[in-house]
């Protein structure tokens, strides 16, 4: 089985810097022509997929939904992005001078955040990634399956793909993962092997940046 995950295209929070988690905001002009690079990418490769599955959160549905026909997608709760509760929607430079530790520790120090006030923890996210790779697993096993995804739920889905420690997950985060950029994984019944990771030449417009963290 070989499984595709893409993140969300560019959005206008991406473009304000600002933390956005359950809560939405639309795809830029860039977002949606990244969207179409992509399209135009998936065809000429001739790269087919059994099963598309979408995080419902609209930001992510509407980057499917650019690719595919929406009677294609499979919306799965299990996809949204990790909850950051209070922290959504604030500038990332005002979180970091009202909850600087906290926030630093949702990314550079995974082993010791623990949730944000009513949020998610790194457990629950994981639980929700387990979850949907048990039945993802039980599909045919020549299938080619593609995932639209989020950013922090990309990382995590990874990393347990992979079996990182949690202090390790930084190893993933250091770069951000390009909204609608192609990371190739295979099961091969047992495990998984990344082909490729974070691929986006065929995008006209790369953010290029860490994090803002």
């Amino acid at each position: 089985m070989k499984i595709y995950l893409t993140r969300h295209s560019k959005t206008l929070w991406n473009q304000e810097k600002r933390l956005q988690g359950r809560l939405d905001s639309p795809l830029t002009q860039e977002g949606i022509e990244n969207a179409q690079a992509l399209k135009k990418y998936l065809h000429d490769s001739h790269l087919k997929f059994d099963y598309i599955y979408t995080s419902p959160i609209l930001r992510a549905y509407h980057t499917a939904s650019l690719l595919f026909d929406e009677n294609k997608l499979i919306q799965d709760e299990r996809l949204m992005e990790m909850n950051f509760s209070d922290f959504e929607g604030r500038k990332i430079a005002d979180i970091h001078l009202t909850d600087h530790e906290i926030y630093d520790n949702l990314w550079n120090h995974p082993e010791a955040f623990t949730r944000i006030q009513n949020g998610e923890s790194y457990d629950d996210v994981i639980a929700r990634v387990n979850s949907f790779l048990n039945d993802l697993t039980k599909l045919p096993s020549q299938s080619q399956v593609l995932i639209v995804t989020h950013g922090m739920y990309f990382i995590i889905m990874l990393a347990v793909m992979l079996h990182l420690e949690r202090k390790d997950f930084i190893r993933i985060n250091q770069k951000v993962v390009e909204g609608c950029s192609l990371t190739c994984v295979e099961y091969d019944g047992q495990d998984y092997h990344v082909l490729s990771y974070n691929q986006h030449d065929y995008l006209p417009h790369v953010m290029n940046a860490s994090f803002a963290k």
